[in-house]
């Protein structure tokens, strides 16, 4: 599968998987995804219930990261499952950065 635009900007690719690993050593994140949306490419953090420390620890990272390259090249939204199989969310654009 070809490689989104967006990941071949200068220094983006880079910065993102630094964000990856961060997020990722969070238990409760199961996957994250990069997504075409309608106003660009959005990346996903999947967690199955709401947990307001989570989110604000990917917040953290997501600020480490425009810190980084002065603006986000993407949007980024954390989807919560409550339950429902992660297929349900995904579209056929979907590229799995991680997955628990």
């Amino acid at each position: 599968m070809k490689a989104p635009s967006v990941l071949r900007r200068k220094g983006v690719r880079e910065a993102l998987e630094r964000f990856v690993g961060q997020v990722a050593k969070l238990p409760e994140v199961e996957a994250i995804l990069l997504v075409a949306g309608d106003e660009g490419w959005e990346v996903l953090v999947v967690l199955d219930q709401p947990d307001l420390t989570v989110v604000d620890a990917v917040a953290e990272a997501e600020g480490r990261l425009i810190d980084e390259l002065g603006e986000l090249p993407f949007l980024s939204q954390v989807l919560f499952r409550q339950g429902q199989p992660l297929e349900h969310f995904l579209s056929p654009s979907a590229h799995f950065l991680f997955r628990r």
